[in-house]
C-alpha cells in the first residue's frame, strides 16, 4: 500500500516533463503533504480529531519515517491543539516528506530518478498503468483511478475519497486540469467532499490555512561586480573564472552581475543558487546557448538544447545511448580497447597524460556507442569540438578561426565520420548484431520521425561526452594516483579484488570503494568546468530578493562551493576520506555538484563513472607507470574546460 504522500505526488506528476505540477506553489505543495501524513496517522488509528482539537489516540510508531517524525511531535507536546497547528508544523517538514516520499517510489520500481529532481515513470508502470507494492500485488495508477472517478458515476474508494479532497483543497486540481474540465466535474467532486469521513478536519483545515504573507521589500537592482571600462570582468574571466566568481560571491551573495566586452550575465552561485537552479526548471532555457553550435554540426535540435517535454521525452528514449546501459554486458570491449592501448605503449619514453586518456576514452565509447574505433579521427574529433565550443557557446574566439585550413580539414573530416556512421549503421548491416547507441536513435527516428527528424540526426554526440568528461577525469585521476603511492596501492588491491573474481559487471564497479571517493574528489578538485551552465531566463522569477527580467543570460556557477572551505575544510588538500559515512562533507545541501543540476544534468553520469572505475583499475593492475620526471607538478590549461598538462612513462607490463 501506497502512503497518501505518496499518491498525492504521483497524481501531481507529469509523465512529459519529469517533474511535479511546476505551476503549483511550493507551499501548497507543503500543504497537501502535510495533510496527506495526518490523513494517514488518522487511518491508522494515530490520531483523532474533532471540531476544535487533534487528540493522541496511539502512541506507538509505526515504523514510517514518512509518518513517525509527526506522530513523536505530537507525543511530545503535552498541550491539546487544534489540527490546524499541526497542519503548520508539518508543512515544515514539507521538502523532507517529498524527498523520503521520492525515494520510496524509486525505490519500489514505481518512479525512475533521472537526475535529482527529474523523475520519469518506470517502464513497467508506464505500460501497464499499475503500480508494485510490497505485498506483490498491484495498484492501479492514482491518476486513472481519479479521474475515473470524476468523470463517472463510479462509487470511489474511501481512500480515493481522501485523495480528491486532499487534492481539492489544497487547489491540485487547478493545476493538472482545464479550466473547462474543472468546470465539468466541480459538482462531482463537491458531492465527493461529501463522502469524506475519515478527515473532514483536516481538509478543513486545509482550507482555512493561510500561507505566510511575503513582508514586501523594495525592490532591489542586482550589484554589478566591479570591472574595468569597456571590457568589464574579461581579464578575471580569461584568467580565472572560478576566482573571480568566489571572490564575487564573498563580496556581493549568490547573484550579481558581470560583464566581458559587450557580454552581459546574471551569474547565480553558491548553494542557495544551485538549490534554486535544481527546482526551477520552468524558470530557464538553453535553446538560445546552442543555436550556432547544432547548425555548424548541421542539427537542428541536440538533447543539449532541447528543453521541456521533448527534453525530458528525448533524455528517456535515448536511456542506452548515454547511460550505464551502454555498458553492461560490454565491459570485457572496454577492457579491451584499454590493453590494446598499452600494449601499443613504448617502454620508458614519456607520453602525454591527457592525450592518451582521450585516445583511450574515444576509442572505447566509439566500439560501445558506435560499434567502430574511432582513434584515426581522434585529433580532428578534437578540433571540431573544441572550435565549436569556444566559438559558439563560449564566444572565447571569433568565428574568423573557423576558417583556418587544419580547422576546415578536421570539420570535413568529422563530416565523412557522421557519414560513415550512419552508411555502417543501415538495417540490413546491423542485422544480427546487439543494437548500440546509434541504432537506438536511428529507431527512435524511424518510429517518430516528426519528433526525431533526419535534420535532428546527432551521431556524434556520444563522442562529446566522452571526450568533455571521462577523458579529463580520468586524466586527472590517474596523475593523482601515479603521484600518491600510498592510495595507488589501495586501488591496485581494490583492482585485483575485482578481476580476481572474472571480469567485473556494471554493479560490481558501483560498489568499488577507494576508487570511487578519489573520482569523487577529483571531480571536486578539477571540475569539468568552473562554471557548468548557460542558460536563458524564459520566465522571470525573483531570488534571494532580486527580480531577474525574462531574456536575461544566466551564468550558473554550480561547482563554486566545491572550493569553499565553511563546506570543504581546507578545500585545496586533496582528501578521499570526505566522502565516507561519517564526515559527508558532500552531503551538505547544494555544495557538491560534479555534472549539473536540473533537467540538463548531464546524461551520461553514470556511464562516467562505471567507465572512470573500469579505466583506473585496469590501468594500474596492467602495468607499472611513473609520472615523468617522477616529481613533476601538475599543469593546467583553462579552455572552456580545465585541462591537465602532464606526461608518464611506462616502466614494464604486469600480463
Amino acid at each position: 500500500m501506497l502512503r497518501f504522500a505518496e499518491e498525492i505526488l504521483l497524481l501531481l506528476h507529469d509523465e512529459d516533463r519529469g517533474d511535479f505540477a511546476p505551476g503549483l506553489a511550493q507551499h501548497s505543495l507543503n500543504i497537501a503533504l502535510a495533510g496527506a501524513v495526518l490523513m494517514d496517522l488518522a487511518l491508522e488509528n494515530r490520531i483523532d480529531t474533532d471540531l476544535e482539537h487533534l487528540f493522541l489516540a496511539d502512541a506507538t510508531p509505526l515504523e514510517d519515517d514518512l509518518l513517525d517524525p509527526t506522530l513523536a511531535d505530537i507525543a511530545r507536546d503535552t498541550d491539546t491543539r487544534d489540527t490546524n497547528y499541526w497542519l503548520a508544523q508539518t508543512t515544515k517538514r514539507g521538502d523532507e516528506i517529498r524527498d523520503k516520499a521520492l525515494t520510496r517510489l524509486v525505490n519500489r520500481g514505481i518512479l525512475e530518478a533521472e537526475s535529482e529532481d527529474i523523475f520519469l515513470l518506470s517502464r513497467l508502470v508506464s505500460r501497464s498503468r499499475r503500480y508494485p507494492t510490497i505485498d506483490g500485488k498491484t495498484l492501479e495508477e492514482v491518476r486513472l483511478r481519479i479521474m475515473r472517478v470524476l468523470f463517472s458515476d463510479e462509487i470511489p474508494d474511501p481512500r480515493d475519497i481522501v485523495i480528491i479532497c486532499l487534492a481539492d483543497a489544497c487547489g491540485v486540481f487547478k493545476n493538472i486540469l482545464s479550466q473547462s474540465e474543472l468546470s465539468e466535474v466541480q459538482e462531482r467532486i463537491e458531492l465527493i467532499r461529501k463522502m469524506d469521513l475519515i478527515g473532514q478536519s483536516v481538509t478543513k483545515a486545509i482550507r482555512e490555512h493561510e500561507p505566510p504573507t511575503p513582508v514586501p521589500t523594495p525592490r532591489k537592482e542586482i550589484p554589478q561586480a566591479p570591472g574595468l571600462p569597456l571590457i568589464g570582468n574579461t581579464i578575471g574571466m580569461k584568467r580565472d573564472l572560478g576566482s573571480l566568481l568566489v571572490k564575487q560571491y564573498r563580496n556581493l551573495g549568490p547573484i550579481f552581475r558581470i560583464k566581458a566586452f559587450n557580454r552581459r550575465f546574471v551569474v547565480l552561485v553558491g548553494p542557495e543558487a544551485n538549490t534554486f537552479v535544481k527546482r526551477g526548471g520552468k524558470y530557464l532555457r538553453t535553446l538560445e546557448n546552442w543555436v550556432d553550435y547544432n547548425k555548424a554540426g548541421g542539427v537542428g535540435r541536440s538533447i543539449i538544447s532541447m528543453d521541456g517535454p521533448d527534453h525530458i521525452r528525448l533524455r528517456k528514449e535515448l536511456t542506452n545511448m548515454y547511460t550505464h546501459h551502454l555498458i553492461e554486458g560490454r565491459v570485457g570491449d572496454a577492457v579491451h580497447v584499454l590493453q590494446q592501448d598499452i600494449a601499443g605503449w613504448p617502454q620508458d619514453k614519456p607520453l602525454p597524460g591527457l592525450y592518451t586518456w582521450q585516445r583511450i576514452v574515444l576509442d572505447q565509447i566509439g566500439v560501445l556507442a558506435l560499434s567502430m574505433p574511432v582513434h584515426d579521427y581522434l585529433d580532428d574529433i578534437m578540433i571540431y569540438f573544441q572550435s565549436k565550443m569556444k566559438t559558439y557557446v563560449m564566444r572565447q574566439q571569433p568565428r574568423l578561426m573557423l576558417y583556418r585550413p587544419r580547422v576546415r580539414r578536421a570539420f570535413k573530416r568529422v563530416e565523412e565520420l557522421a557519414q560513415r556512421i550512419l552508411a555502417d549503421h543501415e538495417p540490413e548491416k546491423r542485422r544480427n548484431k546487439p543494437p548500440d547507441a546509434i541504432d537506438h536513435l536511428l529507431e527512435l527516428h524511424r518510429r517518430d520521425p516528426q519528433f526525431l527528424p533526419e535534420t535532428d540526426l546527432d551521431m556524434l554526440g556520444p563522442l562529446s561526452a566522452g571526450l568533455d568528461t571521462v577523458a579529463n577525469i580520468c586524466a586527472f585521476m590517474f596523475y593523482e594516483l601515479l603521484k600518491r603511492p600510498d592510495l595507488r596501492e589501495q586501488v591496485i588491491a581494490e583492482a585485483d579484488a575485482l578481476f580476481d573474481q572474472g571480469m567485473p559487471t556494471v554493479n560490481d564497479l558501483r560498489k568499488l570503494d577507494v576508487i570511487h571517493r578519489t573520482a569523487m574528489e577529483i571531480i571536486r578538485l578539477y571540475p569539468l568546468a568552473p562554471v557548468m551552465s548557460l542558460r536563458t531566463v524564459a520566465n522571470s522569477f525573483e531570488f534571494e530578493g532580486y527580480k531577474v527580467p525574462a531574456g536575461e543570460t544566466l551564468l550558473i556557477g554550480f561547482t563554486i562551493p566545491h572550493r569553499m572551505p565553511e563546506y570543504f575544510p581546507n578545500p585545496e588538500h586533496f582528501d578521499i576520506d570526505r566522502y565516507t559515512a561519517e564526515r559527508a562533507e558532500h552531503r551538505q545541501h547544494g555544495v557538491y555538484v560534479p555534472f549539473g543540476l536540473g533537467a540538463h544534468r548531464c546524461p551520461g553520469n553514470r556511464l562516467a563513472e562505471v567507465l572512470i572505475a573500469l579505466n583506473m583499475a585496469t590501468v594500474l593492475r596492467e602495468a607499472k607507470l611513473v609520472l615523468h620526471p617522477p616529481d613533476c607538478e601538475l599543469k593546467t590549461k583553462r579552455s572552456y574546460a580545465l585541462l591537465p598538462n602532464y606526461k608518464f612513462r611506462l616502466v614494464r607490463r604486469h600480463r
